[in-house]
């Protein structure tokens, strides 16, 4: 009985220990904008955010392939999709690109054109997958370590001081936003990026004090610091 029971035993734990089968993607291959898991799905980009005057300026996004790598380069198109209201070759241009061999992300450049309108018009483009000759537009959905993957980005651009989309995010570190505030910080800091990203957490806990200091000092010159909304500004 016992030598039944082993026989038995073994058995059951070469069958737990085959390798299962690994299912492989079959289908067309294909590319997706993806972002990570707390990054937003929507971008806002302003040329009045440059410390120089610019013409033209790039934005990149995040794309991967759905399905395998390739030995050889492989096209990528993108399009302006359905709510874009900036024009092509005058607010913006959306280059064809090549996919590197052996490659399954790579950073897809927009390019936006300052043009006269965007100081008073913030423009919205809605950048989707075109199908190419070698590339379809992937799936979408949550994919890799919580990563999701999109079927189109929007981008609202302008010449204006707009509130950045990471600013939530900074919101404890710096209040409210106002243009006038963004406006003190560049001024200070000359920087035009405060996201946690190209701050770092000492940047993100010191540069409030810097701030703060910087506005003392103005308000023993000049008196309060006043917003667009007529509220003090403050840190």
């Amino acid at each position: 009985m016992m030598k039944y029971l082993l026989i038995f035993s073994l058995l059951c734990l070469t069958l737990a220990c085959k390798k299962q089968e690994v299912p492989t993607y079959t289908g067309a291959p294909g590319i997706s904008f993806y972002i990570d898991k707390f990054e937003p799905d929507s971008l806002s980009y302003s040329f009045a955010f440059s410390v120089n005057p610019k013409l033209r300026d790039t934005v990149f996004l995040k794309m991967r392939v759905v399905g395998a790598a390739a030995d050889h380069d492989r096209l990528i198109k993108v399009k302006a999709g359905v709510g874009t209201t900036a024009r092509q070759g005058l607010d913006y241009e959306l280059p064809e690109i090549m996919l590197p061999a052996g490659a399954l992300t790579v950073r897809y450049p927009v390019v936006f054109l300052n043009s006269p309108e965007m100081l008073s018009t913030t423009f919205r483009l809605v950048v989707e997958v075109a199908k190419s000759k070698d590339l379809e537009p992937g799936a979408t959905g949550t994919e890799i370590a919580e990563s999701i993957s999109l079927k189109e980005m929007k981008i609202d651009v302008s010449n204006q001081l707009l509130k950045p989309s990471y600013w939530a995010d900074m919101e404890s570190a710096f209040g409210d936003f106002s243009v006038v505030k963004f406006k003190f910080m560049i001024q200070v800091t000359g920087l035009t990026d405060f996201s946690y990203e190209a701050l770092g957490l000492d940047g993100y806990y010191n540069l409030p004090v810097k701030l703060r200091n910087a506005l003392e000092q103005y308000e023993l010159n000049n008196g309060p610091l006043m917003d667009e909304f007529g509220n003090p500004v403050t840190f």
